[in-house]
C-alpha cells in the first residue's frame, strides 16, 4: 500500500536508475557520513476524499522516523533504519538507551532540508531511502493517533501517485489517481 500513496525521497526509473522523487536533489559529505536531501516545495498532503490538508516538510520525515523507532509501535521494518542504513543512534533510541530523539541522525534543517547522519560511510543510502520505514507521514495526525495510525484509510494522509479511496483490510483495496500528484502526468 505504502509505494501507492506515499512518495519517498527518490524513485527508481525503468533502468533501475535512481531519480528524485521528493527530493529535487541531495549531496554526501565528504566522509559520507551526512546525507542532505532538498525537498520539493509544493507537494501536499491529502485525505483518502483528495481534500489537499497540508504541505509535505522535512518534519514530516523526523516524526515518521520517530514513529518508527518507538518501541509501542512495534513497527517491523525498524531493523532496516539500524542495519541497513545505519541511522546514527537509531537502535539507541529503540531500545531505550536515548531518550531524546533529537540525538538520533535525522534532522529537519528547515521546512525543505532534511538531514541524515549515519555511524558508518554507507554508500548505498540513497537506495534506502526508497525503504517504507524513511517514508514520510504528517506529524499531526501521527501524534493525535498514535497506534491507531494508518490503520483505516481515513486515518492516514496520502502524497504518492494514489489514494487509498476504499479499504477493508484483507478484503477490499480501491485506489484512486491523486491528480494532484506533484508528478500525476507519469
Amino acid at each position: 500500500v505504502g509505494a501507492n500513496v506515499i512518495d519517498t525521497l527518490v524513485e527508481y526509473n525503468s533502468f533501475a536508475e535512481v531519480m528524485p522523487g521528493l527530493a529535487e536533489s541531495w549531496e554526501v559529505s565528504e566522509d559520507q557520513l551526512t546525507w542532505t536531501f532538498h525537498l520539493r516545495k509544493g507537494v501536499k498532503w491529502y485525505d483518502y476524499k483528495g481534500n489537499p490538508v497540508a504541505e509535505v516538510t522535512a518534519h514530516d520525515f523526523v516524526a515518521a522516523m520517530k514513529y518508527v523507532l518507538t518501541p509501542e509501535y512495534e513497527s517491523s521494518v525498524s531493523y532496516l533504519l539500524v542495519d541497513a542504513a545505519h541511522i546514527l543512534n537509531a537502535a539507541e533510541y529503540e531500545n531505550g538507551d536515548i531518550t531524546d530523539f533529537s540525538q538520533v541522525g535525522v534532522k529537519a534543517i528547515d521546512e525543505y532540508t532534511l538531514q541524515y547522519t549515519v555511524s558508518v560511510p554507507t554508500p548505498y543510502f540513497v537506495s534506502c531511502t526508497t525503504y517504507g520505514c524513511f517514508m514520510p507521514a504528517y506529524g499531526p495526525l501521527l501524534e493525535e493517533l498514535g497506534a491507531d495510525f494508518a490503520t483505516s484509510n481515513d486515518k492516514m494522509y496520502y502524497c504518492g501517485a494514489f489514494i487509498l479511496s476504499e479499504f477493508e483490510p484483507q478484503v477490499k483495496h480501491v485506489y484512486t489517481k491523486n491528480v494532484n500528484n506533484w508528478d500525476a502526468e507519469h
